[in-house]
């Protein structure tokens, strides 16, 4: 990487796009992907979202703030900050909903495009910084992204604010303490993964580039930053530990942490070495456009890297990010195509600088504007048409069918329960209890409560009934289910239960509080990116 390119003659600043300008592509396209997904076809029953609920369900049913459970009892396989999250925003509005469930989805998505447009335009113009909201949600792994009932969307803004901060420390010389909040916040969405990316990044990175040029590393700050932001997660962890009956360090560290990075997995994608490189064509294919973008973008400033030293820095930090990122993926033996939003930013980053090569200056906000106007419509197409007919969208529509009308049969004071149910049922119906075990069906039919059952499996719910003297059913609803199909029968007891918790409500506790937070979040991000974007190094023109 000797050889240096010609940027060519400065610009006018005032052919490059206004601050204004971009922040209304970031809100457009934000909340047109936003609008897009939300009156999409619902994917619940897609990429464990299910497990997430109920660990969400179980905060807002049971109170259990320290550590979470799903509906099978299995202890949270990722730390609770995204949890947290999404209960306080079904407290604070008082009703559980798709929109609350995913707050740390399509709130995280917002925080995060505006972090990297705010990057992108300090270290390689505004005429990139343009593109970076396009870019980075006109995929189907960023459709995906802006309303998902996982941690990950989250844990892609931590990611980004702590690769950011780190960024800041090393060559501008800003104080190491953020690095401490941003790296306990990303330890508490999903583990240590985040400080690995940015540490390899780093070191690398630092290792490859000119000593005459490049200022030092500050090693002794991140590693004191790094330290510090192990703290508070180590806290909670040994308060769970305590609360769950020493579950806490088994599941996350063993299970999870470990078990995922050098377990065997029984999925049918990984029972050959080849699975490990099932993160390459995914990134082709689910980031499209983006990522080939991205490619083109890496052998260019391999070949050709910028002549302005702190450029030629930032180039190298987004592209070890991201091949580091992407070799950690491939290590490891559990995937899923939404772990690529850890090297989605790099990848977008690069690719905007990319695409701003190819549109005159004073033209580019136009473009921008008309791509993301056009990709919006296809996006919506797509998951109207072609995304709606998958399996599990059909189930969670069948589903979603089905508790409205079990909904509808309810009466005030009557009791619900589930036997053998997905529990999915459970989260269409806002519930978070223990399942009807075989003993517990007689009672739940001949008790004097008036009790509904939503049976999953009706041969051996029929046979315990059967066989402890009961006849008769009475059948309110039944539906199919995929290949299966959903029974609400009814017991015979016709008296209201002796104690109902009444709904409850707003909490305006939890709506002030989440509510100035949020607030405060965004308008850091909002001030960060529009700075960013009013001192970006425009006199280097069109890169």
């Amino acid at each position: 990487m000797t050889e240096k390119r010609n940027d060519g003659p400065p610009m006018k600043s005032g052919a490059l796009p206004t601050t204004r300008t971009i922040l209304l592509i970031v809100l457009a396209t934000w909340s047109g992907f936003l609008l897009v997904r939300a009156t999409g076809p619902d994917d619940l029953l897609s990429r464990d979202q299910v497990k997430f609920a109920g660990y969400v369900l179980d905060i807002v049913e049971n109170d259990a703030w320290l550590w979470q459970q799903d509906h099978h009892g299995q202890f949270a396989s990722k730390p609770p900050l995204s949890q947290w999250l999404a209960a306080a925003a079904t407290r604070a509005i008082g009703s559980w909903s798709r929109l609350s469930l995913t707050f740390p989805s399509w709130f995280a998505t917002l925080i995060t495009m505006l972090l990297v447009v705010g990057w992108t335009a300090r270290e390689f113009g505004t005429a990139a910084a343009i593109w970076v909201p396009l870019l980075l949600m006109g995929h189907q792994l960023g459709l995906r992204e802006v309303m998902l009932a996982r941690s990950d969307p989250l844990y892609l803004c931590t990611t980004v604010l702590l690769a950011l901060l780190t960024w800041r420390c090393w060559v501008d010389g800003a104080p190491a303490w953020p690095l401490v909040l941003a790296g306990s916040a990303a330890i508490l969405t999903k583990g240590p993964l985040a400080w690995l990316l940015v540490l390899v990044a780093l070191l690398i990175t630092g290792r490859s580039g000119s000593s005459a040029t490049m200022p030092s590393i500050p090693w002794r700050k991140v590693t004191g930053a790094l330290l510090a932001s192990l703290i508070i997660p180590a806290l909670w962890l040994w308060w769970a530990q305590e609360a769950s009956g020493s579950l806490a360090v088994k599941k996350l560290i063993g299970d999870e942490l470990i078990g995922h990075l050098f377990g065997s997995r029984e999925a049918h994608n990984q029972q050959s070495w080849s699975h490990h490189l099932l993160p390459l064509p995914w990134f082709l294919t689910r980031l499209a456009p983006t990522a080939l973008i991205a490619i083109v973008a890496a052998v260019r400033l391999w070949k050709n890297p910028a002549s302005d030293s702190r450029e030629q820095l930032a180039e190298k930090f987004l592209l070890w990010w991201w091949l580091g990122g992407m070799v950690m993926l491939c290590l490891a033996t559990h995937h899923r195509f939404i772990h690529l939003l850890a090297v989605v930013t790099p990848a977008t980053m690069l690719a905007a600088r990319e695409v701003s090569r190819w549109f005159l200056p004073e033209r580019v906000g136009m473009y921008a504007a008309m791509a993301t106007s056009s990709i919006l419509p296809v996006a919506a197409a797509y998951l109207d048409v072609f995304d709606i007919q998958s399996p599990a969208i059909v189930r969670t529509a069948e589903l979603d069918q089905f508790c409205g009308e079990v909904e509808r049969e309810l009466t005030p004071g009557s009791r619900l329960e589930f036997y053998r149910v997905h529990p999915a049922t459970q989260v269409q119906l806002s519930r978070h209890q223990p399942f009807l075990q075989d003993d517990q069906v007689h009672e739940a039919l001949s008790g004097e409560v008036e009790t509904y059952i939503v049976v999953g499996d009706e041969k051996p719910f029929r046979k315990l009934a059967q066989d402890s003297g009961i006849d008769l059913f009475e059948v309110r609803v039944r539906m199919p289910l995929g290949r299966e199909q959903l029974t609400l029968y009814r017991g015979e007891g016709r008296l209201r239960a002796p104690s109902q918790p009444t709904p409850a409500g707003r909490n305006d506790l939890f709506l002030t509080v989440l509510s100035l937070l949020s607030a405060l979040t965004l308008y850091t991000a909002v001030i960060y990116s529009t700075r960013s974007v009013a001192t970006s190094r425009t006199d280097r023109g069109s890169i």
